[in-house]
Parts: C-alpha cells; structure tokens; sequence
C-alpha cells in the first residue's frame, strides 16, 4: 500500500492519537460502563488512552501509527504487548497523575478501569489456556478511511514483523465487543475462541476471544 505509512508512534503524536481512540471507543460496550457519570465519559477516556500510551511506551516503543504518505496526517493505530506486558514503575503512575484522576473521577472509577483491562485479559488467557501471548490492543481506523484494506494491511505488516523477529511466543490475542471486527479478523486467518457475555461490577457487556497462530507454517 504505496500511499500509506507505518511507523512507530512519538511522545509528540501520543494526544492526538488519544483522541482518535476516545471517538473510536466512546460507545464500545465495555468502555462506556467505566464512567458512571456520562458527563465525565469522554473526558475520563481521553485521560484512560494518553495514560495506556505513556504506560506502553515509556520503555519499548508498543504503538504503531498509519499515516498518509502525502499529508503525514494520522489515519489509524494500534499497539502490540508482549507475553511478558509492560514493566513499569512508582514513579511513571506519578508523573502521568494518578492522584489527580482520582481526585477528579473517583477512587471507583479508577478501580472499574484497572479491573476492566485485567477481566479481559484474564478471559482471554482461559480462551487461549496459555498466559503467554502477544495482545493485540487498541486497534483503530478512522471512520473515513474504513473498507480502503488500511487495516487489513496494517495488521499484517504487524505479523510479519513479528514473524521476522524469530518470537519465541507464536500465539497472538485480542477481544472485541463488536461482531463486524470477528468478521474483519476471521479475513486475516484468527480463530474465534468463544463469546459471551461477561458481567462486571453490576454492568455486562457482550465479549469476543480470538487467536492467530504466527509461527512462519501457519
């Protein structure tokens, strides 16, 4: 795909690339139930996607961003962790203001936000019954550049990347709420696990596990 570009996310692009996310995921089942208080949704995921990209960045550069090759504008991004997840320390959760989120959103909103990416997480580890997996995270195009093969050609550039690094992990993960994204990973060969729904916290959502075997054979 000749007119489009893939390169590792910068410090200077992570605001922008926030709020890309924060539309994409405004209404996802399992975002929207984070915030009680609807007014303080999109604030509160702005907050939650800049904070997930200063935490998976701040060592080993996780985010890819698609850009048009001609403007350099941001089109689409998404970010691969891997099996062993992103180390961090006091100190980072400090400098990205975990006190002032609290303050601002609650004590119950910041516990409903970490326990919502470890249920995740855990569902699909029981799925995939291995806890040693890539995870496929944070996966978005935008809107007016969907049904282009933009994503397609992102998340196979992705793979083969990883193929070429010689992983000694050769399973790749992700879940999805939303049943048009199963088709859309079915096309790229992953297996769907199981579906259900999950409750948490006196709220469900309905839940998608998939996997993508990524040995060379595959």
């Amino acid at each position: 795909m000749k007119n489009i570009l893939i390169q590792k996310i910068q410090n200077s692009e992570i605001n922008e690339v926030a709020g890309i996310l924060t539309d994409a995921f405004e209404t996802n089942p399992a975002y929207s139930i984070i915030f009680k208080k609807k007014n303080q949704q999109r604030e509160g995921l702005l907050w939650l996607f800049k904070t997930s990209l200063i935490l998976n960045n701040h060592k080993q550069i996780l985010t890819r961003v698609m850009k048009e090759k001609d403007t350099g504008k941001i089109i689409g991004t998404f970010t691969l962790i891997p099996p062993q997840g992103v180390k961090t320390g006091v100190f980072i959760y400090l400098k990205i203001g975990i006190p002032a989120f609290i303050s601002k959103f609650g004590i119950k909103t910041f516990i409903r936000m970490i326990s919502l990416d470890n249920c995740n997480k855990l569902t699909l580890a029981k799925s995939i019954k291995s806890s040693e997996y890539y995870y496929l995270s944070m996966v978005v195009i935008q809107k007016e550049y969907r049904g282009k093969g933009i994503g397609s050609y992102a998340i196979k550039q992705a793979i083969e990347e990883l193929i070429s690094s010689n992983p000694s992990c050769n399973l790749l993960g992700l879940t999805t709420q939303l049943p048009e994204n199963v088709i859309f990973y079915s096309r790229l060969g992953f297996c769907q696990l199981g579906e259900g729904y999950i409750d948490f916290k006196g709220d469900r959502y309905y839940n998608y596990n998939m996997k993508l075997n990524v040995s060379p054979e595959r």
